[in-house]
Parts: C-alpha cells; structure tokens; sequence
C-alpha cells in the first residue's frame, strides 16, 4: 500500500535421506526489512508461526524436537551490522517434502516524486529451475505507467514473471510512476478492530525560491571530515582532495568552516570552526595540498565525538561532511553516536570514495544524522557527484512539524517527534489512532518554514486492512533498537510488547511453529547446516507493492558415509556475478585534467597579438579555484579562463557596474554559452555569483527584486557579447 512494501517468498525442501535432520540456513535481508510471518506445509498441513519472546521460543522449539514433533524457528542473529535471520527445521522428516512460505516487509527509501522503483534481489532466488514471480501495485495516486524486467507481462496493476532462473541476469524489478499528488494519506482501519485506525502520511513540503532567499542564504557551519588512514593511500586520497577543493569553493560567504582529519589521530585545520574569508579559504587550500594518507588507522569515532562536544551555535546549524572509504574500526559504534549525538537542527552527509568502500557504514551515518550520501568510484564522477551532494545540503528546511490528530485520542506516532525536513523531499509519517473517532476527508500538518508558518491540508484515502500499523510498531522497534529514543531503560521490554502484538521478528522476539505429529521421529538427528548463505542484497525499495515470489527449487539431502557435517545442496540461493553497468563517463569541460597556471600562460604566450575568440580550454576544478570566496571572479581570471586579453574582456563592460560585476557576469555567460549539456555540475557555482553579483547591485539602491532582473540583464548582454566575438 502506497509507501509499504509486503513480500512473500515461498521455497520448497526435500529431504532425500532415510533420516531426519534438523535444517539451518540463514537468510540476509536488506537492512530496515522484517521477517513478518512465517508458514510451512507438509503433507497438506499448514502451520502457521506465531511470535513469542526469544527464550520461549527457543525453549518449545527444542522441547518439540525432544518430544519427536517437527519444529520451525525464524530468530534475528545478534550481529548488529547485517540484517540476518536464522530459519531453523527440526525433525525434518525423511522423504519428505516441505514448503515454507517468508513473509517480510520494508519501508520505502526516499525516491523522487512521480516513480517508485522495487527490485527483488537476486541472491534471494534459485539459480536454476523454473520461478513464478508475481507483483501487485496498490497506490492512492492514479498508476500512469508500469515499466519491469524484460521478459514480464503487465496486466493491469500486476507485474508477472514466469521462467528459468538461469535467464535472470539481474533483480527483477519493477517501476511504477504515477500522477503524483502534493501530499496524500491513507487511513486503514483495523479488520479486526474498527475502533483501530493506522495512518500513512506521505508529505511533500514545497517553498519555491525567491530573489530575497538568493541572497539571503542562511548561516551555516560546514565541517569536512577527511579520511587520511593508509587505505586511502593512492587514487582516493587523491578523489578527496579534489573533492574538498569543490566543497570548500561553493561555500556561502556567511558560513564557518572546518577540516578535520582523521586516522588514528586527528588533525584539524583550525583549532575551531572559523569565518570563510578569503584569508582562510586560501589557508584551507594549502592545507589540502599538503593532505595525505599518513594519519595510520580508521577511528571515525574520535572526530565524530570531538565535533559532537563541542557546543553549536545555534545561528549556525552544523553540516558535518564526511570523505571516506569506510573502513572503519567501529562501524556500528560510529553509526549509533552519530544517532545519538546529531544536534536537532545539524545534519551528516557522506561521500564514499572507492570501489571498495563501506556502503553500510556510508549509508547508516546518513540515515542517523538525517543528511544524503553519494559514491565517486572514478575521477569523471567527481564533479557532478560532489556538487550533487553539495546541492542537496543547501535546500531550505521545514521545522516544528505537527500532525492535527483528532482530540482525546490515543496516539502512537513514529517517528514521535517529526524532525527538520528538506525542501521539496518526501518523507512518511506513521500513527496509530485507538478509541479515535472517524478521521474525515483530510488531515492538517503545520509548520514553520523558509518564509514563515504554514499548513498543509492532506487529503486522506479510506480502506481496510492490517498493514499500516505493522509499519508504526517496526518504525518504533527501530528507534528502540537504535537508542534514540528510550536509551536501554525499559526498551527491551517495550520491543518484546510491539513484536508478539504486531508479530515481528526482531531481536528479541522470534517465530515459532510446531507440527504435532501422529508419529513422533525417532533415531538420531542430524544437524545441516547450507554451505552457502546469499550475501546481503542491495536492493531499492518502493512502494505500493506486494510480492510474491515462488521458486521451483528443491533443496535437497543426501546422506554422506563420512561422518561430517552434512551439507543441504541446493538449486536455491546462491551468489551470482552480475554484470555491472560500465560507469558513464563524459568529458565535463575539454582541457588538461589539472587546468595549471602555466598552462594557461603557454597558451597566451602562443597566441600573443592575436584577435581570440572567447572559449574554455581548462578543467572544473581551476575554474572553481578562481572563484573568490565571496561568489565572483575578478578580470585576470575570466581573461585566463576565456582565453581573451583583459581589454577584450572589459570591451562591453556598461559604466554603471563595478568591473567584478561584470566580470563575473562574463564567466556565467561564458559556462551557459559552451556547457549547457552540464549545466547540473556548474550550476551550483553560477548560483553563487549571481548571488554575489545582486549583493554588489543592492549596494547601487537597487532592492533585491530589481538587482536579481538587472543582473540576469547584465549576464544576457554578456552572452550577447561573447556570441558576438565567436562569429
């Protein structure tokens, strides 16, 4: 239903030996997913699994077992940094065939508005033998198209795949897009319950840009956090640098900033956070010169703590930016500090550089410190994945959100207290109403925004079922887990109560289901354990799906005369080599990769006495270089960087504006005119002059609406200009 995603994947056993045994095998899933139910059938019989604590559990399964009944156990394994689930068989019959049925579910990661992806991983089916894959769409908003894997049939809202494992190469997927609406609820009432209402809100806060947003851009302190341990030695420390060079150049002029450096020791820039000015952004870039990866170890936890305790000022909320390959020594211990220490109103982003870094290390401190995340694998990603990210971080936030429950109701709402939300982004928020009357045609959220208060009327969707609140209870389980929210006092407890009463598994909670046989097993029981386990998916999550995939497979005994532990083969889960998609590669700006000065001065002295023609032969990264802090660029660097004398540059220069302004102007025009194609890498930069070109207007008693046409003026007769010279 809408932003839900409910799997079912059903498996079939066969014991070929002429004894019992006791199956284990353990099943990987992608993170924030829970098993949510459990069946087996044997022999026309089918028995269902209920939830109880942990303990218990596993005290009647090994009870049945002792007594000669069949048993199944599905417990989450401890290992905090996998999302594991051991399924236990126990007096598994021989010559018998079984068929077990797994049902989880996953929430949605945020997508952007109008599609929603889901891909089944592809380590979780056979590798041979004949699949039926089936995918129901269910959503609010009105399903314009559906696009699948080659080889599906679409009727209707269902997506069906049937044929041989081995012709998948990939996951199946599914795409659905659809007329999205701004914001949208649905309202599920219980089937068992009708006092028992579970809502799903899906929020799109929306503030368009203004000219007085432009150049008043908010106070902000930016701390980059670089890794120099020796695994960074070669290609990515080299990425970083790069990297930090972008990073520090699109700087607002009214930030703080810092650079932190981290291995088994720190090293910091400046003692603290400082003003960005053009004195300490030149330090900053000597610095970076001089980086390396000498700094030994991993330890991303002492930079982290060290940021955390020192005190933000509130007129400068915190972005810290991590630059690292990810291999750490405590990943778990570094995802839960930034959780717990994150201030309400900073953020955390991450940049992993490497083909072999860390992504769940990556991916867990951005979803504990609220930021995004992005991956340079090449030296072509790093403009457009570097200002990417820089982008996102610099959208306005929406804040003091509150849902209009009905009054005098019970309320269960996760997460319990909505936090600062990115302009334009989607996020959910999930509520449990108990003796609550009827919630009507639409929903209310206030909050405060870019420009000030602000509500949202949500039009809410009516149905019946039993999914919704299952999302509340996890989403809660989750911040249980994770200590944000109830630290350890009393959150065992409270997990184990969510668990049996929406029947999750989690970690303190497990499935249990046994087959009280008319003839008890007897004779030794052996343990199989598989050889193989499928590694973790990656898998995208999405949203208004349900899945059930039916794999043909046979896993099958066969009794060894060795006396070893014997091993379950299977034509089932098994690690497949995927051919991965070759990395697009595009030559962003055409010039020697490290845009030196003393090429560009070979090249004047090559052309002396020469008419120009304007053009642009250097990289991103010295065009970025020769933007000052404050947003503009002065006559020597646009001659350089368009290869024109400075009298040709000035040639069109109107009186009435300040040479920067028009020099600045003139670089804008000179990027828009030659790298439209790219304007997503370099837009980010061009933003920021113009910024600096409004202020110096303002200061001529233009206001700002007036000085933004003037400059967008300015940058058209600059255009004009250059075309003029080309031809």
């Amino acid at each position: 239903v809408d932003d839900c995603v409910s799997v079912n994947l059903q498996q079939e056993y066969n014991n070929a030996s002429d004894y019992p045994v006791e199956v284990g095998y353990c099943l990987t899933l992608p993170r924030n997913t829970v098993v949510s139910g459990f069946v087996a059938t044997s022999e026309g019989r089918r028995i269902k699994a209920i939830v109880k604590e942990k303990e218990e559990a596993e005290k009647q399964y090994e009870d049945a077992i002792a007594s000669g009944n069949t048993a199944y156990l599905v417990e989450r394994t401890l290992k905090e940094d996998q999302n594991e689930f051991n399924i236990n068989i126990g007096n598994f019959e021989p010559h018998k065939t079984i068929i077990v049925e797994i049902s989880f579910l996953c929430p949605i990661s945020n997508e952007s508005r109008g599609k929603r992806s889901y891909r089944f991983p592809l380590e979780l089916l056979p590798k041979e033998g004949t699949i039926s894959y089936t995918c129901e769409v269910f959503s609010s908003s009105t399903v314009t198209r559906i696009e699948a894997t080659a080889g599906t049939t679409v009727e209707g809202h269902q997506v069906i795949w049937k044929g041989n494992a081995s012709a998948l190469l990939s996951d199946l997927s599914v795409s659905i897009l659809t007329e999205e609406k701004e914001h949208h609820a649905i309202v599920e009432t219980d089937i068992d319950d009708p006092r028992l209402q579970s809502v799903m809100i899906t929020h799109y806060p929306c503030a368009p840009e203004t000219e007085e947003d432009l150049i008043a851009q908010p106070q902000l302190e930016y701390v980059f956090v670089v890794d120099r341990s020796g695994s960074m030695e070669g290609k990515s420390i080299e990425y970083t640098k790069k990297a930090l060079n972008i990073l520090i150049h699109a700087l607002p002029p009214e930030s703080k900033f810092n650079i932190v450096g981290f291995g088994s020791s720190v090293d910091n820039l400046f003692p603290s956070s400082v003003t960005y000015t053009e004195e300490n952004l030149n330090k900053a870039k000597q610095h970076i010169t001089s980086i390396s990866a000498n700094l030994g170890g991993t330890d991303l936890l002492k930079p982290l703590r060290g940021i955390f305790s020192t005190p933000m000022d509130p007129a400068y909320p915190r972005l810290i930016f991590v630059l690292t390959d990810g291999e750490v020594e405590d990943r778990n211990g570094t995802i839960a500090e930034v959780k717990r220490s994150i201030e309400d109103n900073g953020r955390l982003y991450a940049l992993g550089i490497g083909r072999d870094v860390d992504k769940k290390l990556v991916q867990g401190i951005c979803d504990a410190g609220r930021g995004n995340y992005e991956f340079v694998q090449s030296a072509d990603d790093i403009e457009k994945v570097v200002i990417s990210l820089f982008e996102r971080s610099q959208v306005a936030q929406f804040h003091s959100l509150c849902v209009g429950w009905p009054t005098s109701t019970d309320v269960t709402q996760s997460p319990s207290v909505i936090p600062r939300i990115e302009n334009n982004s989607r996020h959910v928020i999930y509520a449990v109403l108990e003796n609550s009357p009827p919630i009507g045609e639409t929903l209310n959220i206030t909050g405060i925004g870019p420009s000030g208060p602000v509500v949202w009327d949500i039009k809410v969707t009516h149905h019946k079922g039993n999914t919704i609140k299952r999302f509340v209870a996890l989403s809660r389980i989750r911040d249980l887990q994770e200590g944000k929210k109830s630290g350890n006092t009393g959150a065992k407890s409270e997990i184990i109560q969510l668990g049996i009463k929406y029947q999750l598994a989690t970690k303190h909670t497990s499935f249990i289901a046994i087959d009280e046989l008319n003839n008890p097993v007897t004779g030794t029981l052996k343990l199989v354990k598989y050889k193989h386990k499928p590694p973790p998916p990656q898998v995208d999550l999405s949203y208004g799906l349900r899945c059930c995939c039916t794999s043909c497979c046979r896993a099958t005994y066969f009794g060894s005369d060795d006396g070893s532990d014997d091993v379950i083969q299977q034509k089932q889960p098994q690690h497949r080599q995927q051919q991965q998609p070759s990395c697009c590669r595009a030559a962003y700006f055409s010039a020697s990769d490290d845009g030196s000065d003393d090429d560009i001065q070979q090249q004047q002295q090559q052309q002396q006495q020469q008419q120009q023609r304007p053009g642009v032969s250097v990289g991103y990264e010295y065009i970025v270089s020769k933007q000052q802090f404050t947003g503009g660029w002065d006559l020597n660097s646009a001659s350089q960087l368009s290869n024109m004398t400075p009298q040709q540059v000035n040639q069109n220069k109107p009186q009435h504006i300040s040479e920067d302004t028009w020099t600045t102007a003139f670089v804008i025009a000179l990027l828009d005119h030659f790298f439209t194609s790219t304007k997503s890498i370099w837009g980010v930069v061009t933003k920021k002059a113009k910024t600096f070109m409004i202020r110096e207007l303002t200061k001529g008693g233009l206001d700002t609406r007036s000085a933004s046409t003037e400059a967008d003026n300015i940058i058209k007769l600059a255009t004009d200009f250059i075309v003029l010279c080309i031809h």
